[in-house]
């Protein structure tokens, strides 16, 4: 078996090894678990676990093998992202440095075996020699995450106050807004099926608009979905959601974020074609 020498090729394969490991980190930080946290559980009562779709501090993970960050309570944390990850909660840079080793020495491995098959063989100085290479990218990415991470979110939404108004008062809530793409199938499948339906013509365009929301009457949940410019609305399963809102008061809702539900209720009745 020929072994290939030391030279400008094994540094450029060094460089992409490296490079290759960052991105394959990087692309890991999409790895949250767990997934579906929509508010803060705080302190539960004895014997009673969170309720479903909420997590208590450091529960809500990013990175894999080894999580990057992790929701931080303290600090310069707002207390709107405590229980889910947002740009605020800076990541950690050992498991970063660790992380893009260990991808590092997977394609290494990778491209040993491939040499290999080929009857040929890299020399195995070149790992030593390109961990320098590995740390300080780590360390950059580290640095990159630590002081642009609003350009860069890390997590599936943040939190946000919603004003809601019942017969007799309003009320501040929180409220969760995705920026990733959430499907209403993926709620369905947590919660179940919501048991009515809220549609709104809004006359605010010339063309007819329909707002709908979803509620949840025995979690107080409301979910908002988009607004279309159509006389019927079509719920799919990969209709967006766009606002998740936890309610658990008494009153019956009229108003949220200024927007009125609308005149009556509709009763669920699965995916498919709603009127008002």
């Amino acid at each position: 078996m020929k072994t290939l020498p030391l030279d400008r090729r094994g540094c450029i394969i060094g460089i992409v090894n490296a490079l290759l490991a960052v991105g394959l980190t990087v692309l890991s930080f999409w790895y949250i678990q767990p997934k579906n946290c929509y508010r803060f559980c705080g302190e539960p009562e004895e014997g009673k676990p969170c309720p479903t779709g909420a997590c208590r501090w450091w529960e809500q993970q990013a990175g894999w093998p080894l999580p990057v960050f992790v929701d931080n309570p303290g600090g310069g944390s707002p207390t709107g992202g405590w229980g889910m990850l947002g740009p605020e909660d800076p990541p950690l840079l050992g498991p970063i440095i660790l992380d893009v080793l260990f991808y590092s020495a997977l394609l290494w491995l990778a491209l040993y075996f491939i040499q290999l098959v080929r009857s040929q063989a890299l020399p195995l100085r070149l790992i030593p020699t390109t961990l320098p290479l590995n740390v300080f990218l780590a360390a950059s990415l580290w640095i990159f995450y630590l002081f642009f991470g609003y350009y860069a979110p890390i997590g599936r939404g943040h939190s946000e106050q919603v004003y809601v108004d019942t017969p007799t008062s309003t009320f501040a809530t929180l409220g969760f807004s995705p920026i990733v793409s959430i499907p209403l199938e993926e709620l369905i499948g947590i919660y179940g099926e919501p048991d009515s339906v809220w549609l709104t013509p809004d006359g605010a365009t010339e063309a007819l608009a329909l707002r709908m929301t979803l509620q949840w009457d025995s979690i107080g949940m409301f979910v908002e979905l988009p607004q279309i410019e159509n006389p019927a609305y079509v719920v799919e399963k990969t209709t967006r959601v766009e606002t998740i809102i936890f309610f658990e008061e008494e009153e019956p809702v009229l108003r949220i974020a200024g927007e009125p539900l609308g005149e009556k209720k509709i009763a669920w009745t699965g995916y498919g074609v709603y009127q008002p």
